[in-house]
């Protein structure tokens, strides 16, 4: 029963350390205009002149004007976006995003087994 109790533990500490490190997104370290951004249909991060962070799911532009798309409640809003407002926007580096969430998740599989391994030997 204890080794049991052991496993689940372990096991609970494996998927969280999963899904923590799954929800990492990197951005690239070039800063992008809005009408950049609102080509390329990927995550954004836009930061204001008064240093406020939003993330968008993109960026659209329709009728001369600039929406960042999220998602509140499951629901996709658009939020207007003024960019004489905008200090910055970055765009997700998709390729580096999942480079490292891939060793993160792979670094954390080994951690966890090294540990159930370790308490097996002691």
């Amino acid at each position: 029963m204890k080794a049991l109790k052991i496993h689940l533990k372990l096991l609970a500490l494996f998927f969280s350390v999963l899904i923590l490190l799954q929800g990492c997104t990197l951005y690239k370290p070039n800063y992008f205009t809005l009408h950049d951004a609102s080509k390329t249909n990927n995550k954004v991060l836009v930061r204001t002149k008064n240093n406020e962070k939003l993330k968008f799911k993109r960026i659209k532009l329709q009728h001369g004007q600039y929406y960042g798309v999220q998602k509140i409640k499951r629901i996709p809003a658009k939020i207007p976006l003024d960019s004489a407002e905008i200090n910055y926007v970055r765009i997700k580096d998709k390729t580096t995003s999942t480079i490292f969430n891939s060793v993160l998740g792979l670094a954390g599989v080994i951690g966890v087994l090294g540990i159930v391994l370790w308490i097996e030997d002691h």
